[in-house]
């Protein structure tokens, strides 16, 4: 999903735990912005599942789905 979203390899390796020793990574740094834009685009991600699943079906015997989809 992060690659789809155009997320930058070094965000990626963060959110991930992964180290990269490379110089490049050496120079590059995640900013505030940058995890803003993958936080937004995950968040459409998470409500567009969310109404595909409410149009299958509004309720669910999941209490936290449940909720979820009585919400919106």
């Amino acid at each position: 999903m992060m690659v789809e979203l155009g997320t930058s390899a070094t965000l990626m390796d963060a959110q991930m735990g992964h180290a990269d020793g490379s110089v490049q990574a050496l120079y590059a740094h995640v900013t505030a912005a940058m995890v803003r834009r993958l936080v937004d685009g995950l968040t459409d991600l998470w409500l567009g599942a969310l109404e595909a699943r409410r149009r299958l079906c509004p309720a669910s015997p999941v209490g936290v789905l449940d909720r979820l989809l009585r919400e919106s």
